[in-house]
């Protein structure tokens, strides 16, 4: 790994009074990630500078970091499987580091032991543990009271349009077709309509964790827990929702989905929100793609295939996840 990130990774974990321990790399995505070790523990340490900068810049403010840690620890004291943040010698949370004459943010976490819940460990049990962990973080969130000076990015509309503006250098360049960028323009809109018709209540609008794919929950002992938070924010739960839905087999969500709903209810054509909340994550997805020489070949392969087969049916307002003529069953929010 970068020498420059192993000497900042060293400084911060003299700040935690641990210098001496062994750190091993492990990605450089929102955060540059570390798995430190000494004598007794394992944790997990994060460099607050992302790969790119269309995944925010949040890491810049401590005080978001700060309210991250915050809902961690008030999730974990409400028995939720998530990590929490480690304080430095100094009582603080977030650890400043000086990098090339600007500060660097620095957080410890604990570190959660189990494996990576991949798809060969999907089943109907761990399919209901997604469900049921979405819909108890979503009732904490809902019912939790903000500290003081809180603060989170937003993912809204404000949010899903910008990203959809950074992909118009990929239509000029040839990479995306501009009748593909067009479904997605219109599939924005009308979910922005929709959105705009939904009652914003607290069961609606609240704390979301940002990234619940599957690649952000560990698994041990037949168990889930949820981590990596760093995308957390101000958002839809159903946001949430549709994205742990889109990475869960076909069979499976009606399992996920009756768990969750023992939690919250869903508000009227949750089906149609469902689905065009999936696409504003694809297109936020993207945005993160855009500049990564890495994902250019899944740019160009997943872009037609998210705007023709599924942008489109919704625009004409046909399910591509749902029944068409499944009835809304449930109690309006």
């Amino acid at each position: 790994m970068n020498s420059v990130f192993d000497s900042l990774a060293a400084q911060a974990l003299a700040a935690y009074g641990k210098a001496g321990a062994v750190f091993t790399f492990i990605q450089h995505s929102e955060n540059v990630t570390y798995r430190i070790q000494d004598k007794r523990k394992t944790f997990l340490l994060r460099l607050h500078t992302p790969r790119a900068p269309e995944m925010g810049q949040h890491g810049a403010n401590p005080a978001m970091i700060e309210s991250e840690l915050l809902w961690l620890d008030a999730l974990k004291r409400a028995r939720l499987p998530v990590p929490t943040g480690i304080r430095n010698r100094a009582g603080e949370r977030v650890t400043r580091l000086e990098w090339d004459q600007t500060p660097l943010n620095a957080s410890l976490l604990t570190w959660l032991d189990g494996i990576d819940y991949a798809r060969e460990l999907e089943r109907e049990e761990t399919a209901a543990q997604v469900g049921d962990l979405l819909g108890r973080l979503h009732k904490h969130a809902s019912r939790w009271r903000l500290p003081p000076n809180f603060i989170r990015p937003a993912r809204d509309m404000v949010f899903f349009r910008a990203a959809l503006e950074n992909l118009r250098p990929a239509v000029a360049d040839g990479r995306i077709k501009y009748s593909d960028l067009r479904q997605f323009e219109d599939a924005l809109e009308t979910l922005a309509f929709h959105l705009e018709h939904l009652r914003k209540t607290r069961q609606t609008w609240g704390l979301i964790h940002g990234d619940p794919y599957k690649g952000n929950f560990i698994y041990k002992d037949g168990k889930l827990a949820l981590i990596d938070f760093s995308l957390s924010a101000f958002g839809y739960p159903l946001f949430d929702l549709a994205l742990a839905l889109s990475d869960t087999r076909e069979d499976l969500r009606p399992l996920l989905l009756a768990e969750y709903q023992k939690q919250i209810k869903l508000p009227a054509r949750w089906q149609t929100l469902l689905e065009g909340l999936y696409l504003a994550s694809m297109v936020g997805t993207f945005s993160f793609w855009i500049n990564s020489p890495e994902a250019q070949e899944e740019l160009i392969r997943r872009v037609p295939l998210i705007a023709r087969e599924y942008a489109a049916k919704f625009n004409y307002d046909e399910r591509f996840w749902f029944d068409q003529n499944q009835e809304d069953e449930h109690q309006r929010i």
